[in-house]
């Protein structure tokens, strides 16, 4: 059995026990977890699955303050990292998402400094 079906299982196990799916303010959802930080010029996201394996090219979608609209969207990178810029202050959204329905919403709050630093 490959750790894709153990997962899905897994999945499957959870849904069928009844267990309530949830994400949090921690970024917690179908075994699924992210993270944020700040490096010099930009804004750095992660997202691994509840083993530690990266969530390889996942589509990103990042949702800049009071927009409905995209900001920025594409893939992490082989490790689950995804890096932007943004340009308004203010609390941004981002949603991670794999091809098997798994994924991860993150938000993380932008000051008007580190916008000034860039």
């Amino acid at each position: 059995m490959n750790n894709r079906t153990k997962k899905q299982g897994f999945f499957l196990l959870i849904l069928t026990l009844g267990l309530p799916l949830f994400f949090s303010v921690q970024g917690w959802t179908h075994a699924v977890q992210g993270e944020t930080g700040s490096g010099s010029e930009a804004l750095c996201t992660s997202a691994s699955y509840d083993d530690g394996e990266p969530m390889s090219y996942a589509a990103v979608e990042i949702i800049a303050p009071n927009s409905k609209l995209p900001f920025q969207s594409g893939r992490t990178d082989r490790n689950g990292y995804f890096c932007f810029r943004p340009d308004t202050p203010g609390r941004w959204k981002m949603t991670i998402k794999d091809a098997d329905g798994h994924f991860v919403r993150l938000g993380t709050k932008v000051s008007k400094e580190m916008i000034d630093q860039k």
